[in-house]
């Protein structure tokens, strides 16, 4: 935008310059006068709003002489810079002419429209350029030194004005997809200005499309807590109706692409390739992609190659909407891909520390384990032999074992597989004829005929091929199913033909509490050709974060604990003669304190029972502790009951089966004892938390038996 020779600026200190000079206008009042007449640049400011303003409370005649005094001085300064002619003496007052590049603050505001203009019409790249020239402008607080009742009313305009350009900004800037850039810096404006609901909601997002769903929730829940403290007022419906799309992974909050200044669209680099030698010193190749709150550790099928992946747009796009649920970990398995080749056939167990390696070189101490085809039985046995390693577990394509037996009537078909495959890989591999059984729906595809034969000359030899294939024909894990205590999510397609449905229909009946997702498909899970990702994507979405009901925001996975006291009225008596008053007030202001300081949720606190909700098991097994150890330093004895699982959010209560399971672990408590399903034991594995067994129980309402357990140390 062009300039002339003499520059007004008022987003600052009032500035002045000529030719790149500072012109010198001297006085605190010839200076207000400037900056008045620039607020109201190209009208007529009278001369007596002028003396009202800047001479309040002065005789009338002696303020007219002080201003005509500092417009002597104006004049000067500017004679000085040949624009003299800039200040006119128009009836009723005075007027400066200025061209709309010559004073920043209308810089400022041109600019700001034109990007507002442009993420109207869709053009995010152009409209952060454009809003990012505007916010330039400022080189502080406006009319900074000048103190007038104008300035001050211009200068609070002039800020709202900024802010509201400051997040646009980040709106265009979210539209191009540069999220993970926006959220240190959207931490530090919702410090500064936390009654503003849009950044707050853009912060959610940007936290949400990295991958930390949780950490958007919270934000929430701090935003919530600010407005009932400062104004009593519950956040607005659209940030709440953001926060229920966050609870059900809303598909519409996606990530778009990741776009330039000038809007195009970046092509997103595949991640770096790296090693670790694993313990009988085979190197193993990994990558790890995105960031959040859990890992997510992809572990691949007979055929992979690293590099490959990000070749291929709907393989890439698979990988990085996975990426989206958190860190995801990828690694070529030995013999295949980028990674070493074995001296000879290797067993599940070196697959096994294969895993653990890449775990220890990507700094992750636990993760969701995503099994995919051939690395399903390995993850089943990873899952059993390293529980507290595993949060949760994915198979997908997967089978227990894939040939039958005298006690699994299921694999009828699986020797015509096995025998077409090894004769593929003997006699004609690299020719892509493997597409037959992994994706036979687009057999008939040129173009998915050569990626598959490339696939097949890249990712693993036939001789390692037969190899892997031999150790197939002996894989059989279901007697390690019943061990599986991890939330299990089976992904079965109906039209697999390596694996079809009664394989997966078997894992999903032997893993308790497995979840089972069926859709039409083929095999091969990573080409949207092949099935529908988006709604397996969701899918693995809901199960990762625990949102099941995808379509009801207010029912939500929570830990739930339950405390009631023990003997009440006697115990409060004998502590009555100790000399305690009041100790159900004492008590419960404790408890407040425990349950925000453990981050919970306090849905009732009276004289007999405390309910509070948790994000996490941990959390309220350690909140359970410290208020059970504070209520005894009152005389007063807790049993406590804790379990995980789903509830509905009515009003402020919940309400829903969780509830009640929490409500007959609590009652089976001893006095002092912190009792918990096994829900709550499993998903504190690697805690530190010990428990010990409680045996079975039968729960009111609830037909099954529940093995319960005592917390025992933290």
């Amino acid at each position: 935008m062009g300039r002339g020779i003499v520059q007004f600026g008022v987003l600052g200190p009032l500035e002045v310059t000529a030719g790149g000079q500072s012109l010198e206008v001297a006085g605190a009042r010839t200076r207000a006068v400037l900056a008045m007449l620039l607020v109201h640049a190209n009208h007529v400011v009278s001369a007596d709003r002028l003396t009202e303003e800047l001479w309040p409370g002065h005789p009338a005649d002696r303020a007219a002489a002080s201003m005509q005094v500092r417009l002597s001085e104006l004049r000067r300064a500017l004679r000085s810079a040949g624009e003299a002619d800039r200040l006119v003496t128009r009836n009723p007052g005075y007027l400066l002419r200025v061209a709309a590049g010559e004073v920043d603050a209308l810089r400022f505001e041109q600019l700001a429209a034109a990007g507002i203009a442009a993420l109207v019409a869709g053009d995010a790249g152009t409209a952060a350029q454009r809003l990012d020239e505007a916010l330039d402008e400022w080189r502080g607080p406006a009319l900074a030194d000048v103190d007038a009742p104008f300035a001050r009313a211009e200068a609070g305009r002039l800020e709202e004005v900024r802010l509201g350009v400051l997040e646009t900004r980040v709106e265009a800037r979210l539209a191009c997809g540069m999220h993970r850039d926006l959220i240190a810096e959207l931490e530090t404006l919702t410090a500064a200005y936390p009654l503003r609901e849009r950044l707050w909601a853009q912060l959610m997002l940007a936290l949400y499309r990295a991958g930390r769903q949780a950490d958007a929730l919270r934000a929430y829940s701090e935003l919530r807590s600010i407005l009932i403290s400062e104004l009593a007022i519950e956040p607005s419906p659209e940030v709440r109706d953001l926060q229920a799309s966050i609870l059900r992974q809303d598909p519409a909050l996606g990530c778009p692409p990741r776009r330039d200044a000038n809007g195009n669209a970046e092509a997103e680099a595949a991640p770096q390739t790296r090693y670790v030698q694993s313990d009988d010193g085979i190197h193993i190749a990994y990558q790890v992609l995105g960031e959040g709150e859990r890992d997510i550790i992809f572990v691949p099928g007979l055929m992979s190659h690293l590099e490959l992946l990000w070749e291929e747009p709907e393989t890439a796009g698979f990988f990085r909407r996975l990426a989206t649920f958190g860190r995801l970990i990828l690694f070529d398995k030995r013999d295949t891909g980028l990674s070493d080749r074995a001296l000879a056939d290797s067993s599940l167990e070196e697959r096994m520390n294969d895993v653990r390696a890449v775990m220890r070189a990507a700094g992750s101490a636990e993760a969701a384990l995503f099994g995919y085809s051939e690395g399903a039985p390995m993850s089943i046995l990873f899952a059993a032999a390293y529980p507290e390693r595993v949060t949760s577990l994915i198979l997908g394509s997967a089978a227990a074992r894939w040939f039958p037996a005298p006690d699994y009537p299921c694999g009828q078909g699986s020797d015509e597989m096995f025998e077409a495959l090894v004769d593929i890989a003997a006699h004609r591999w690299g020719q892509g004829e493997t597409i037959e059984w992994y994706l036979p729906s687009q057999s008939n595809s040129p173009r998915a005929r050569k990626l598959f034969a490339r696939f097949e000359r890249m990712a693993v030899s036939p001789s390692a091929f037969l190899r892997m294939a031999r150790m197939i024909h002996e894989i059989d894990v279901r007697a390690v199913l019943p061990a599986i205590h991890v939330p299990t999510l089976v992904i079965q397609r109906l039209n697999d033909r390596i694996t079809p449905p009664f394989h997966g229909r078997y894992l999903a009946s032997h893993i308790a509490g497995a979840r089972y997702f069926e859709q039409p498909g083929d095999h091969s899970l990573r080409f949207a050709e092949s099935g529908d990702s988006d709604a397996l994507c969701d899918e693995i979405a809901a199960f990762l974060t625990g949102a099941w009901h995808t379509g009801d925001p207010d029912r939500v996975l929570v830990t739930i604990l339950l405390a009631k006291t023990v003997g009440n009225e006697a115990t409060a008596a004998n502590a009555g003669r100790r000399g305690h008053i009041g100790l159900p007030d004492a008590h419960n202001a404790a408890t407040r304190l425990q349950v925000l300081s453990h981050r919970g949720r306090l849905i009732k606190s009276a004289e007999e029972t405390i309910l509070a909700t948790f994000e996490a098991p941990g959390q309220a097994i350690r909140c359970a502790a410290a208020v059970r150890d504070h209520a005894a330093t009152l005389g007063i004895q807790i049993r406590a009951g804790i379990h995980t699982g789903e509830v509905d959010l009515v009003g402020d209560d919940i309400t829903g089966t969780s509830m009640h399971i929490t409500d007959g672990v609590a009652a089976l408590a001893q006095p002092a004892e912190i009792l918990v399903s096994r829900t709550v034991k499993d998903l504190v594995a690697g805690s530190g938390i010990s428990f010990t067994g409680r045996g079975n129980h039968k729960l009111e309402g609830h037909p099954d038996e529940w093995p319960l357990f005592a917390v025992t140390g933290l």
